[in-house]
């Protein structure tokens, strides 16, 4: 009996992200193989077949001390979470699917961890091809090991159940609506992660200063800060920019309903590996603009990261132009990942 593949990661709500990714990828391997199970670490509930919800997480590391061996596909990016599977997961093979690149240029005893962590792995999966090289020389990878992949699978039509009526009355009221997203409202040693401050002042720009009718869409997963957050919406009140703002907390709504609703999406992210959301965005036609902290799709807008003004500017400019776009991408992905889990097989 072939070994039992077990996918650690997060349910949606689906408004993008690794989440929506983890949940089309277990969906499509467990019908190749049914031993292929998605290991749900979010607290959302899934009551899909190829889904088992976590319950009390510190089990899920100490089982791996007495389950029989199988293949653990890590696409998760806490490195207290990683130091836990390293330090218990060891009968087992890994992999990992890295999703943003700060995993890779962390110091200290963080940075130590995931040379010590990558070392034990028998396949990583990313996007970028230019971070070949740092796996290779700074963690000592074997490039064998190293596959370059998109961490994106396509929606498909089944998966449309239509945009929420507060969402579409809300994009009704102005002449340009522009969609972003994210997983949390945090800031960290960088900054403001998802870049909400960015977002705040480059509406500024366009309504106040610019005079444009543009309201914005944003999707959001959770508030892990709740100070900040109060902050910001204070600041948009303050700039007379409350009515352009419609927040959207927990909503089990599509994301790529909802971006390709909207006549632009932003991703105003300080760090990324390839932004998940940005594909979605440009397959169903809606150009995006979004950092120049990784590499993105041709079609995609860059803008320099953390300037604010050069968003502004960049988003007048698409908005003004009107255009939709044309984005084909990868379809292979599955097929592509459950090569690797036969080659660890055997």
């Amino acid at each position: 009996m072939a070994r039992k593949v077990e996918i650690w990661g997060v349910y949606p709500p689906p408004i993008g992200g690794i989440s929506v990714y983890c949940k089309r990828l277990s969906e499509i391997l467990h019908d190749i193989d049914p031993s292929v199970m998605l290991i749900n670490f979010a607290s959302s509930r899934s009551g899909c077949a190829s889904v088992r919800d976590v319950r009390f997480k510190p089990w899920e590391f100490i089982r791996l001390l007495f389950v029989k061996r199988r293949i653990i596909h890590v696409q998760l990016r806490n490195v207290w979470f990683l130091t836990m599977l390293y330090l218990t997961g060891w009968r087992h093979d890994i992999v990992i699917t890295i999703h943003n690149r700060k995993m890779l240029l962390q110091e200290g005893w963080r940075g130590r961890m995931m040379r010590r962590f990558l070392s034990r792995t028998r396949a990583i999966i990313y996007n970028d091809p230019e971070f070949t090289g740092l796996l290779v020389d700074k963690f000592g990878i074997d490039e064998r090991l190293v596959t370059v992949l998109p961490t994106f699978i396509p929606p498909s039509d089944s998966e449309r159940r239509g945009v929420p009526s507060d969402i579409d009355e809300f994009c009704k009221k102005h002449r340009y609506n522009i969609s972003t997203n994210a997983s949390n409202i945090y800031r960290n040693v960088w900054g403001d992660v998802y870049g909400f401050d960015q977002i705040i002042d480059m509406m500024d720009n366009l309504v106040n200063q610019q005079h444009m009718d543009v309201g914005l869409v944003f999707m959001l997963s959770e508030i892990t800060d709740r100070d900040y957050y109060a902050q910001c919406m204070d600041r948009i009140a303050s700039l007379g920019l409350t009515d352009r703002f419609l927040m959207v907390l927990g909503s089990d709504a599509n994301g790529f309903e909802v971006w390709e609703r909207t006549d632009l999406f932003v991703r105003a992210t300080l760090s990324d590996m390839e932004g998940i959301s940005v594909k979605e965005a440009l397959q169903f036609g809606t150009p995006v603009v979004a950092s120049d902290v990784c590499t993105r799709p041709s079609e995609a807008v860059l803008y320099r990261k953390g300037d604010a003004s050069d968003l502004a500017l960049k988003c007048m400019e698409t908005l003004n132009a009107g255009a939709r776009v044309e984005y084909h991408p990868q379809t292979d992905v599955p097929t592509r990942i459950m090569e690797i889990y036969d080659s660890i097989r055997g």
